[in-house]
């Protein structure tokens, strides 16, 4: 009988990058996420915060190491082939568009975009607010709305990126939406707040953004 091996859905193995001429890693190594779990990274401020998102996403190159999805090495690929969503910190909506025009600007086929916005509004229980601007929505109802946008890419997303920072309110309502909306995704929230890490996840979730030595 052959043994069935759990393929974690986000794997970090040995990876390491550059911030200010400084090099990076986490603590401890590898960062393992199954699906349907929630994980913490933490981050001494903002700007080691949004470069370890920006490796994510793949805006920046990691010097070494790799990054799977479901086994999967995804480490060189555009943004737009990694299957990784994000939540920015305060939503990062557009304030003089409407959260359906929001919600638009995320399905690249033209033709789909009315149904894909219908039915992704119905699937987060945002149609109430369609047509409102997002000053008008409560924090976690912005939460909702940058959710909902993420999941609208061509690229269903099976990681979901998670942006906490300092000054900005809490993502719990992100996190916990996302595990709710699809079980089989994976969340991790980047955070440079550690008041926020113990409701976040358990301390075998949480990793830490440290210095590296060099080779």
């Amino acid at each position: 009988m052959t043994a069935v091996v759990d393929v974690p859905l986000l794997e970090l193995s040995a990876l390491t990058w550059e911030t200010h001429g400084t090099r990076r890693g986490l603590s401890p190594d590898p960062l393992t996420i199954p699906p349907g779990q929630a994980a913490v990274v933490v981050a001494a401020g903002s700007a080691e915060a949004d470069a370890f998102a920006d490796l994510l996403l793949g805006l920046e190159m990691p010097v070494g190491g790799r990054i799977r999805i479901l086994d999967e090495e995804v480490t060189m690929r555009l943004p737009a082939d990694r299957a990784i969503g994000l939540v920015p910190a305060g939503a990062g909506l557009l304030p003089h568009r409407t959260v359906e025009q929001n919600l638009a600007l995320a399905v690249r086929d033209n033709e789909l975009v009315h149904g894909t916005v219908a039915y992704m509004a119905r699937r987060m229980k945002i149609q109430g607010f369609l047509r409102s601007r997002p000053h008008e929505l409560a924090h976690d109802e912005q939460l909702y709305v940058a959710l909902a946008r993420a999941l609208c890419r061509h690229t269903p997303p099976k990681l979901m990126v998670v942006e906490d920072r300092t000054g900005y309110g809490p993502c719990h309502a992100a996190v916990s939406a996302a595990l709710r909306t699809d079980p089989g995704l994976a969340v991790l929230v980047v955070t440079d707040d550690r008041t926020r890490v113990a409701s976040l996840a358990s301390p075998s979730r949480v990793w830490e953004v440290a210095d590296v030595a060099e080779p």
